[in-house]
């Protein structure tokens, strides 16, 4: 669904709801911008697997999503904030660049408070070969664990290791317009990059969020309880499928795996 059907959907419905004298106290921009957006964030952190990539390298602001590159004696490396969760991670080193020779090693994926338990005395080790990405530790960062270094007991390391990430994250776009001559209108290059039937869920999140709006003609904390109830539902509905249509996928692959 492009963004101005989707708009149009929006419109619809609040017609429906209090009638066409009253869709007028809502602009697009704020339909669409500033509500669309807010139920697109909400969507994606509630279902959480809307997009599961390992593909993407960097973001739109050129900021690192499924691959990040070391450097001897940093640990923190700045990721997108369009990551949700990291699902995997796993470090690879040309360690024979004439012979094209790699090591692929998989990395563990820890809260600190995961690290406290399983490694007591791990701030105390600061170097060595990185075996775990630490999520937690600084924001819109990933922390490696222990730092990289370049020594000779570190073999593994004499060339730049590269972590492949598999993650969770938002869509690259948000919603926006478009000056077209002397309007604005919704900006249909934005691509809704997740399953097409979830497309519509966001409608009733859009619809709570107008309803909140602090004016006289427009808040209804009836309406927008409403909808949030109904997105809140989607919310779930969108997250249980998914769960499904993992677990057969799963199915699907580890038979033909025996074949």
């Amino acid at each position: 669904m492009k963004p101005s059907e989707l708009l149009h959907r929006v419109r619809k419905r609040l017609f429906d709801e209090v009638g066409s004298r009253h869709t007028q106290y809502w602009s697009d921009y704020e339909l669409l911008v500033d509500y669309g957006n807010v139920a697109l964030d909400k969507f994606f952190l509630g279902v959480r697997k809307l997009i599961i990539d390992s593909n993407t390298l960097v973001d739109l602001a050129g900021l690192p999503l499924c691959s990040v590159s070391l450097s001897a004696g940093k640990s923190v490396y700045p990721m997108s904030p369009k990551i949700i969760e990291i699902d995997a991670a796993q470090i690879t080193v040309i360690t024979d660049p004439v012979n094209q020779v790699t090591l692929v090693k998989p990395m563990a994926v820890m809260t600190v408070g995961e690290m406290d338990q399983r490694y007591r005395l791990w701030r105390s080790i600061q170097a060595g070969d990185p075996r775990v990405i630490i999520t937690d530790m600084n924001s819109d960062s990933l922390t490696v664990w222990p730092t990289p270094e370049l020594t000779d007991t570190t073999p593994a390391l004499l060339l730049t290791p590269t972590i492949s990430l598999t993650v969770r994250r938002f869509m690259l776009q948000r919603f926006d317009m478009v000056k077209v001559g002397s309007e604005y209108v919704p900006d249909d290059n934005v691509a809704l990059t997740f399953r097409e039937e979830y497309h519509e869920n966001l409608i009733p999140g859009i619809l709570a969020e107008a309803y909140m709006k602090d004016d006289g003609e427009t808040k209804r904390l009836d309406l927008a309880a409403a909808n949030e109830k109904k997105f809140e539902a989607k919310i779930e509905s969108a997250k249980e499928d998914l769960t499904h249509r993992m677990q057969v996928n799963r199915g699907v692959k580890s038979r033909l795996a025996f074949r």
